[in-house]
This record gives C-alpha cells, structure tokens and sequence, in this order.
C-alpha cells in the first residue's frame, strides 16, 4: 500500500530526492513510453505548468516513488485551458479555485495491475482524500478513454465536458469527478482500509489558495507532521 505525500512549493524542500525521482519516473512514462513529448537532456520531465500553484501526491512504497499526481487550481492556467479548451465543447473550460486539474499520474510497471485494488486505486483514493481534506468539489481533466470505466468501477460519477477525441492515435476526454464522502468511502471500501493514505510533512498551503495568493499567505503556514 502506498503512502501519499503532499508536496507543494512550501515543503519541496523536504523531498529532494523523491522529487526528483517523480520527474525522472516521468520522463520515462511521458516520453519514453507515450512518446507525448520530445526527450529532455537531463532525463526529466517539467512542462510550464509545474509552478508554484501546483500540489503533488508522491505515492511511495518501500522507499520508492511507483505512482504520482498534479493538482492544480483550475483558476489557474492549466493543461485544458491552455491545450484542450476545444475538448469543453459541451460544458465550457472550468475556471474554478474549487475544482482540481489531475494530470502526470503513471505507475510504474511493475506496481501496474488489472485488479481494482492496486496502486492506481490506491492512488484515486489518496487524491479523493486530498480533495476532501482542502473542500474541493470536483477533480479531474484530460484523460484517457479507459479511465472513465475505471472511475465507474469505484463509484465515482465523472462529468465529460466534452466529446472524446483522437489524438495520436489514442483516445481523449476531459472529464471531472465529482468530490464528495461518498465517493471516499466506496474507494475506501474497495480497497479494505479505514486509514488516511496521505502524509504531510512540513508548511502546507491550502490549495484553494495556492494559486494567486501565495504572496499573501501567512509567515507560518500551517504544520502538520
């Protein structure tokens, strides 16, 4: 079971090393893998919406980061306003300090599985628990196709914006999940835990206002060790 570590631009610090193994992870799955984007000279993965606004969830199991998130506000710029607002077709592109853009998930291949109780459940379960926790209503963004009968499977009602597209050669949509106590129990349930999958170590911003308002944010943020 992984834990789910809470990484923001106030405690980045603490994660040196974890950091940079997410982003080496990342340029493994992102390019080498999905062939999304060109190969980065230092092994690396970063795109202009790894900022300050963003919160990461490090998924770690035994001593090793297997799968991952980005958060970021959705008043924010982000990957569906700044790539893929012709995917909103039906709703309009989410502009709302509430709801979360989740994107840079993988899971490494060995920690990859068909049932419903491996890490990238465990993973959904650690962002819902997040969304919860920072009183979001809705996460989500561009996805593959295939999650959406992966978000069914856990109960979770996500919303498409948009029609499903083809982009080289695999399919879209922009979806978001609706973040409430219901969809948390039913991942909880799934996967046979009453325990929190999230560690916070260090200053924590709350996320709604991470984006514009981190000049304003207190000397001290919150601590919670």
């Amino acid at each position: 079971m992984i834990t789910a570590h809470v990484v923001n631009a106030h405690n980045k610090h603490l994660y040196e090393n974890e950091f940079d193994e997410f982003l080496r992870r990342r340029h493994d799955f992102f390019v080498h893998q999905k062939h999304w984007r060109p190969p980065s000279p230092d092994g690396r993965e970063l795109d202009q919406f790894d900022t300050d606004a963003a919160t990461y969830l490090l998924g770690i199991e035994d001593g090793r980061v297997v799968t991952s998130a980005r958060l970021i506000p959705t008043s924010e710029p982000h990957m569906v306003s700044e790539v893929f607002s012709h995917m909103c077709e039906r709703s309009g592109v989410p502009r709302r300090p509430d709801w979360a853009e989740w994107t840079r998930t993988f899971v490494v291949p060995d920690k990859r599985s068909t049932g419903l109780r491996g890490t990238l459940t465990q993973l959904c379960c650690a962002v819902m628990e997040y969304a919860l926790d920072e009183g979001l209503n809705a996460v989500g963004g561009i996805q593959e196709t295939y999650f959406m009968p992966h978000h069914g499977a856990l109960k979770w009602r996500a919303e498409p914006m948009g029609m499903a597209r083809e982009e080289n050669g695999e399919w879209y949509i922009v979806a978001y999940i609706q973040v409430n106590e219901a969809a948390f129990a039913s991942v909880r349930r799934i996967l046979g835990i009453d325990h929190s999958l999230l560690v916070r170590r260090g200053a924590q911003l709350p996320f709604i206002e991470s984006a514009h308002n981190l000049a304003r944010l207190p000397r001290n943020p919150v601590r919670r060790d």
